[in-house]
């Protein structure tokens, strides 16, 4: 059965596309079969799997996908298109964008059920997957209300600063606001500390803020994302910290947090 999982947040900068990045490619690593979405028209995600604009010239994108579907197109096209436009990165499959995803933010709230989109995509490939992240541009647009409607459960990166954790509420309510009225079973997977510096008192007393404010009612995922620039290179190398830097502590953190994952499935 797969498990559709969206990372979110509410501000950028946080580490969500390497969250995503990172977590996907280490449960493709213990062997389950693995898929990511790209649902950001800035395409972090692609490039980050390696996948530039200029490899995605001929062939098509999510964006292909999600006009056919507003067109109302038969759904052996439909499915057929996405399976075309599914690249092999170095671990996980990815079904990329490009900046051309923008142009539909204003033309998805115009069709039936719209909110349900990404959930109706998806369906054509949920057989193929044990899982399937979606990387969602930060903020509440279409993207994320769809990501969030099609998702099982969401993982919140926050940065250890204190105007990142101020994004928590916002995205706490976002979903809040899906799992009433769109997604009653979406759940969250937990809140990353990312870009953590544990020899600073002020990454600690950001940590202890986010213990105290949500750790009652949302998971804080035990292992921290420490700051490291491998984890930068790693992304301008196009591929995983699994591959580029496995022994470093980021890389550790994610996949601890990856096992957890798995286990919560």
């Amino acid at each position: 059965m797969c498990k559709v999982i969206s990372a979110i947040s509410y501000k950028g900068g946080v580490g969500k596309t390497t969250s995503a990045v990172n977590i996907s490619s280490y449960l493709q690593m213990q062997g389950k079969r693995v898929c990511t979405v790209d649902l950001d028209p800035q395409h972090n995600l692609s490039r980050h799997f390696g996948i530039l604009p200029g490899h995605l010239k001929n062939r098509p994108t999510i964006y292909d996908v999600i006009n056919a579907a507003i067109q109302e197109q038969e759904d052996r096209k439909i499915e057929q298109l996405i399976k075309d436009c599914i690249c092999h990165s170095t671990t996980v499959d990815v079904i990329p964008s490009t900046v051309r995803l923008s142009s539909l933010e204003k033309v998805i709230p115009s069709i039936t059920s719209c909110e349900h989109l990404l959930d109706y995509i998806l369906s054509f490939i949920k057989n193929e997957y044990d899982y399937i992240f979606l990387d969602v541009h930060s903020g509440w647009d279409m993207f994320s209300i769809n990501a969030l409607t099609a998702s099982d459960s969401v993982i919140i990166p926050v940065e250890a600063h204190v105007l990142s954790s101020d994004g928590i509420n916002p995205v706490e309510n976002m979903i809040n606001s899906v799992r009433r009225r769109l997604n009653p079973k979406l759940k969250i997977e937990g809140i990353i500390i990312t870009k953590f510096q544990g020899n600073t008192k002020y990454c600690q007393e950001i940590y202890e803020v986010v213990e105290n404010e949500f750790g009652d009612h949302i998971h804080i995922f035990d292992s921290f994302v420490k700051y490291a620039i491998k984890v930068a290179e790693a992304s301008a190398f196009g591929i995983s910290l699994h591959e580029y830097a496995p022994r470093i502590a980021p890389a550790k953190a994610y996949a601890q947090i990856a096992t957890e994952v798995m286990q919560s499935a």
